[in-house]
């Protein structure tokens, strides 16, 4: 029983604690460079400047969201609003369905994957060392998709949903990590 306990805690650290640790250090960096930036220009400049980040970041939501057969509402990819919200994704799913619900968690944090994803693309497949003029186009990519990280309170919120179910994934992997 003592090793399946500790399997168990050691699974909730990789799978849980370091996840929420790194996800929440990201996007806390990426909150105070789009905060940077609205102070030293304007509201509408960061908005315009993220425009990479903001299209990933909701179709990383856009995407996990339809995997876990989320219903989507509406979606905006990007925009400029008064409220200060750049995109969004309104999705209904079905609260009996643990599959559904279960999905929070990832769909919550699918823009730490989707961004980190393009970024590693843009690299390998189109940086390209000495072409300095198509090199500065890829860096600016890159730091627009840097303010793409910023998980809203909204994500947050989600997120804490699925924590119940994801810790039943959880210690049904333990379980088997125990057994076999």
């Amino acid at each position: 029983m003592t090793e399946f306990l500790l399997q168990f805690v050691q699974n909730i650290g990789y799978f849980l604690i370091l996840p929420i640790i790194i996800a929440w250090s990201i996007s806390f960096f990426s909150s105070l460079l789009s905060q940077w930036l609205t102070i030293h220009t304007s509201y509408t400049i960061t908005a315009i400047l993220s425009f990479f980040g903001v299209v990933i970041h909701e179709l990383s939501h856009l995407i996990v969201a339809i995997i876990f057969r989320h219903h989507i509402t509406e979606f905006r990819l990007w925009q400029i609003s008064d409220d200060g919200v750049l995109g969004y994704v309104n999705r209904e799913y079905n609260p009996s369905s643990f599959y559904q619900k279960l999905g929070n968690i990832f769909i919550s944090i699918a823009p730490i994957v989707g961004v980190t994803a393009a970024i590693c693309s843009l690299i390998k497949f189109i940086w390209v060392p000495g072409l300095y003029i198509r090199n500065t186009f890829v860096i600016l990519i890159i730091g627009s998709l840097l303010l793409g990280f910023n998980l809203s309170a909204a994500d947050w919120q989600n997120f804490r949903r699925g924590i119940p179910l994801y810790l039943i994934v959880i210690l049904f992997i333990s379980t088997l990590q125990y057994l076999f």
